[in-house]
């Protein structure tokens, strides 16, 4: 008896502190399909009246999602642009972080453990330091206000490097040696052996990398003038005073694509092991 009340006790409050993440997210969809006005009754603040905390609607509408993908194409192509910034960042460092990795871990070459000792250093490095000696490489390479600025400083990044890299430690050396008896070449090892070993490491990097550059602000701001190229996570703060419910839709549109990735890639994120 004393043992199922603790067991009961551990599930409570583990469904508290879900909830109490979920909570963000329910209370964005719950708003998301109120009418403008209502939110904005709910949330006004004056001498008499307190906002409210509001998850019930009064009456259900879709008119903001309407309004975000047709009445609004503005919004709609700021999605686009994230996607066109946030997937090529997610392939380019993917590929790029298996190759490094693979050779830092499986090959040997002079300096090596050197090198690592470099990635390390850069992978301690807060972002916003490298965001000076990243606008002069831009400004010099005449990439200024394009999508490139973003993209190419985001492809090359220790962390995904060293993320592979203590997943690619546990695959044997025994059956890559094998593998190299039996006439095989490095690319071969690489994707015929140790990338299916790694499937679980590489759509952590995959979910992780593409959370990171969807919601990506302080690089846009420093490299992007033309709002028109503005992604959507600068957008919702930049309208956020002009119309409450179409940002909670658009918050809603927002949160898909991260949700989606993960959940096809959540069989091996679970089972993945470091």
């Amino acid at each position: 008896m004393k043992r199922r009340l603790i067991v009961t006790s551990k599930y409570a409050l583990l469904s508290l502190i879900v909830l109490l993440f979920l909570l963000p997210v329910i209370y964005m969809l719950a708003n998301s399909v109120m009418q403008t006005g209502e939110i904005v009754e709910a949330y006004t603040t004056s001498k008499d009246h307190y906002a409210a905390f509001k998850l019930i609607p009064d009456k259900f509408s879709l008119v903001q999602y309407y309004q975000a993908f047709l009445r609004r194409p503005k919004f709609l192509q700021m999605f686009w642009n994230s996607l066109l910034i946030t997937v090529p960042i997610t392939a380019a460092q993917t590929v790029i972080s298996i190759f490094a990795a693979f050779a830092f871990t499986k090959l040997r070459f002079p300096l090596r453990d050197v090198l690592f000792f470099v990635f390390i250093i850069l992978l301690i490095l807060p972002s916003w330091v490298t965001l000076v000696p990243n606008y002069i490489m831009i400004q010099q390479l005449v990439l200024l206000d394009t999508l490139w600025s973003l993209i190419l400083p985001s492809a090359f990044t220790a962390f995904g490097v060293c993320l592979l890299r203590q997943y690619m430690r546990y695959v044997p050396d025994e059956t890559i040696e094998a593998a190299k008896i039996d006439g095989a070449g490095t690319l071969k090892i690489l994707f015929k052996i140790v990338v299916p070993q790694v499937k679980g490491g590489i759509a952590a990097l995959m979910i992780l990398t593409f959370i990171d550059a969807w919601n990506m602000v302080e690089q846009v701001i420093v490299y992007i003038t033309d709002g028109e190229k503005y992604p959507l996570s600068v957008a919702l703060s930049e309208f956020s005073d002009s119309d409450p419910g179409i940002i909670f839709a658009c918050g809603v549109i927002f949160m898909i694509p991260s949700l989606l990735l993960y959940l096809y890639h959540s069989k091996e994120f679970k089972n993945a092991k470091v």
